[in-house]
């Protein structure tokens, strides 16, 4: 398909007006960096934050100490559901710890990479970013978490994460 100049210019304004819209209302609380920015502990912070839920999808989770934080709020009676992108889920992943705890996880079915990594806390808090939740995560890689809180842009989040979840077996 060739577009005109006018037509792209077009179309750049309206995904610039989604895009205000989306952070229309939503507050930065926190931008952090790896290696050894603090992304590991501030996932673990919002997820000891919530209230009521804490939906993720995840690309590559092996850090036993977030793992262990959505066990103690799965235990404190969150709502806690993660989707990993199967080509992860290995002996080093969370995967089974999770599921033997009574997590409620899915495995991505999509065809594809499932690239995200995000959590929805309390559908108010999105955290998002390259974070992968893995020791080359948070010590060895130059990666970055960004932490986003506003109603309308975590609801577009939780849509997404729904799409996935019931893709996902």
């Amino acid at each position: 398909m060739n577009l005109s100049y006018y037509q792209l210019q077009q179309a750049y304004e309206q995904l610039e007006e989604g895009y205000e819209l989306a952070l229309a209302g939503s507050e930065i609380r926190g931008v952090y960096f790896s290696p050894n920015g603090g992304c590991e502990q501030a996932v673990i912070n919002w997820i000891e934050k919530a209230n009521s839920s804490a939906f993720i999808l995840i690309y590559s989770f092996t850090l036993d100490s977030i793992g262990d934080s959505l066990v103690d709020a799965h235990n404190r009676n969150i709502d806690v559901k993660v989707v990993f992108e199967k080509s992860h889920i290995s002996g080093y992943s969370e995967y089974q710890r999770l599921k033997s705890n009574g997590v409620d996880v899915r495995n991505d079915t999509n065809s594809q990479s499932m690239h995200n990594k995000v959590m929805v806390v309390d559908g108010q808090v999105v955290l998002t970013g390259s974070f992968n939740w893995s020791a080359n995560g948070e010590e060895r890689n130059n990666e970055n978490l960004i932490v986003v809180y506003g109603n309308h842009t975590a609801n577009l989040y939780e849509e997404e994460f729904w799409k996935i979840w019931n893709a996902s077996i």
